[in-house]
């Protein structure tokens, strides 16, 4: 069975979820060491790498949500009921992206703000962890 371009989206779908998830990770990081940095002119070096590593995740969400969609709509996944409750972990992945830009945002702007919440690691493992169980599981019926 050679390659489709429903397969081909999918693979898109699935590199734009990992490189999303993935690059949240760092986004995370990069902005607990801007928030920790106490020289003024560190920060302003780390902001820049700050600013390149918040780009990342809006790529990798976009094209995931793209190609993601293709599949919704064509083969009405919509219906499925393990797709209600993977799309529910995929809005707190989506609040969660919002959160980290908001914070770099503040950099940009030159504002003071607290690093992210260390539970915010363990969070995005346990929602990347769910999506993946949900959609191969097929759970719930």
């Amino acid at each position: 069975m050679g390659m489709t371009l429903d397969k081909l989206f999918l693979s898109f779908h699935v590199i734009g979820a990992l490189m999303w998830v993935g690059s949240l990770f760092a986004l995370m990081a990069f902005l607990d060491a801007y928030a920790t940095e106490p020289d003024a002119a560190a920060r302003g070096r780390l902001l820049k790498h700050l600013r390149q590593a918040a780009i990342v995740p809006d790529i990798g969400a976009t094209i995931a949500l793209v190609f993601g969609l293709h599949w919704l709509v064509k083969f009405k996944l919509y219906e499925a009921h393990y797709m209600h409750a993977k799309l529910s972990l995929v809005v707190l992945v989506i609040a969660l992206h919002a959160f980290l830009k908001r914070k770099v945002r503040a950099a940009k702007n030159g504002e003071t703000f607290a690093a992210p919440p260390v539970a915010l690691k363990p969070m995005l493992t346990l929602l990347a962890t769910g999506i993946v169980i949900f959609v191969i599981s097929k759970w719930p019926l």
